[in-house]
Parts: C-alpha cells; sequence; structure tokens
C-alpha cells in the first residue's frame, strides 16, 4: 500500500514539479531581459553617437566583418559601427515597448474593469468597441494608423497601444466577470459597501496574476510589431537606430555583409524570447492554471 500513489496526492506533485519548472523559466527570462536592458544602457560605452554615424569602410569600399579592428561586431553598408547602432537600437526597442506595455495595459485594465464589474448598458457599449478593435488586422490598422499619428517614437507607441489594449481588456473582462460572481463580492454589494471599496479589497488584488502574464506576452508581441513598423518604414526613421530599421539595412546589404541582418535579429528574437519565458513561467506558477504550452515536457 505504501508504494501506491493517490490521485490527490499525484496531482499534487504535478503542480510542483510544474511550479518548480515555472520558477525556472521566469527567473531565465527575466536574467535574460536584465542583460538586454544593460546592453540598452550601456550604449553610451558601448558606442558614441560619434561611433554611430561614422563611416569606416574597408579600403575595398566594403564595410568591415566580425571583429574587425575597432569594431568587435563590425560595421554595416556605410562603415557605422554595428556594436553601436545594435546598443542604441536596442535601447529605442525597449523604451518604447515598455512604454506602450503599460499604456496598453493600463488603457484595457480599466475598460475590462468597468466592464466586467458594472455590466448592462456599460459592458454592452465598453465591449462591442474592443471587438471592433480586435475585429481589425494588426499589420494594416498599424499602417494607416502610422499614417495618420505620425512616425517616430511618440507615434509608434500611440499606434501599439492602439493595437493592443482591446486585448488586454478582453482578458480583463473576462477574470473580473468571473470574480463577480463570486459568493463574496455579491455578499458585499448587497449590504450596501460601494462599488469602488469592492473593487480595490476584492476584485483587484486577484488581478495581479493576470496581470503580470498579459504584461509578459504583451512584451513579447510589441517588440515585434514595434521592429515590424520601423521595418516598414512607418516607426522610426533613419538614422536613429531601432531594431526594425536596423533589420531594413541589414535585409538590403546581407548577400556582402550578413552580420548586418543577423545582429538586430538575434536580437529581437532574444527580447521576445525573454518575454515569453518569464509568461510561460508565471503560467506554471500559477496553481489555477491547467493550459499546457509547447514548453511542457
Amino acid at each position: 500500500m505504501s508504494g501506491l500513489t493517490t490521485p490527490i496526492a499525484g496531482d499534487q506533485a504535478s503542480r510542483t514539479v510544474r511550479a518548480s519548472a515555472g520558477r525556472g523559466l521566469w527567473l531565465t527570462g527575466l536574467a535574460l531581459l536584465a542583460v538586454l536592458v544593460l546592453l540598452a544602457l550601456l550604449a553610451p560605452v558601448t558606442g558614441s553617437p560619434y561611433r554611430i554615424h561614422t563611416e569606416a569602410l574597408t579600403p575595398q569600399g566594403l564595410p568591415g566583418g566580425l571583429m574587425t579592428k575597432g569594431h568587435i561586431l563590425g560595421t554595416d553598408a556605410i562603415g557605422r559601427d554595428m556594436l553601436a547602432r545594435a546598443a542604441y537600437g536596442l535601447r529605442s526597442t525597449l523604451v518604447i515597448t515598455a512604454a506602450a506595455n503599460v499604456a496598453s495595459v493600463g488603457c484595457g485594465t480599466v475598460v475590462g474593469l468597468v466592464a466586467g464589474f458594472y455590466q448592462g448598458w456599460v459592458d454592452q457599449v465598453l465591449m462591442r468597441v474592443v471587438d471592433v478593435f480586435l475585429s481589425v488586422p494588426t499589420v494594416l490598422s498599424g499602417l494607416a494608423l502610422a499614417s495618420i499619428v505620425g512616425q517616430g517614437r511618440t507615434g509608434a507607441i500611440v499606434v501599439i497601444t492602439a493595437l493592443y489594449w482591446a486585448w488586454t481588456a478582453r482578458l480583463v473582462y473576462g477574470e473580473v466577470t468571473r470574480l463577480r460572481a463570486r459568493g463574496y463580492v455579491e455578499a458585499a454589494l448587497a449590504h450596501g459597501v460601494a462599488p469602488r471599496v469592492v473593487l480595490r479589497r476584492h476584485v483587484l488584488p486577484h488581478l495581479s496574476t493576470i496581470l503580470l502574464n498579459i504584461a509578459a506576452l504583451n512584451g513579447a508581441s510589441v517588440v515585434v510589431v514595434g521592429a515590424g513598423l520601423s521595418f516598414l518604414g512607418a516607426g522610426i526613421e533613419p538614422p536613429t537606430p531601432e531594431l526594425g530599421n536596423l533589420l531594413a539595412d541589414g535585409s538590403d546589404s546581407m548577400t556582402y555583409a550578413p552580420h548586418t541582418l543577423v545582429v538586430p535579429l538575434v536580437l529581437v528574437i532574444a527580447t521576445v524570447l525573454s518575454f515569453v519565458l518569464i509568461a510561460e513561467g508565471l503560467n506554471r506558477r500559477n496553481p489555477l492554471s491547467k493550459r499546457h504550452s509547447w514548453l511542457d515536457v
């Protein structure tokens, strides 16, 4: 009998293993993101603005390759230092990602919270607006919005916020609706407790986990969309470095200088991966989550 495992004990052991794996995943993602942030913060050290714009081609008129003297990651098609431009480009991408993520998650949370808690006509109006935003193709609407609000860092933040707030609102709405139906919430409202007090005490504390997951997944999507806008010429314009326009420059010179494409591509992949690992790790540490993904073994 001692060798038998009850279903409850087996389920607890499975949750423990899952939570342990989740801790390793989100710590790995956090460490990777910290390295990328450090590289972005050290951009003035790794390459001054002079090195970003100074041209240093080889005697044959070609870009310097990896480990070229004075240029550890080589130079781009017109001789500018790739390490300097990659560091500053990563800084631009992370600033846009952080600002757009905070704005989109914040706006979406407010809309989802209000619609899910107050319900009635407020729910119908707000969630129909959310449905409209969710039904619009991301790339096409992003390019259209960029043509209206203009290019640059502020324009990219506004465009990305407009594209992603509705997704957050939909997820928060579902969670708040579930919490709104809980007995203790209905009892508090029935006893005359002010709705804002119920929200602060009984609803908002339960949203912290899902909001962290949303922010992490949102970060991965925002990096891709932000870089995509710059790649298509609708985001940050050259000569200001950003990973998207660095990819565009590298795609033009990849046949004779592949490192100009590989360097920014690696940074984009690493940044997206860091957010994905954080999101997956947080999900596995959530005891209520039953979702499995491609990271499950």
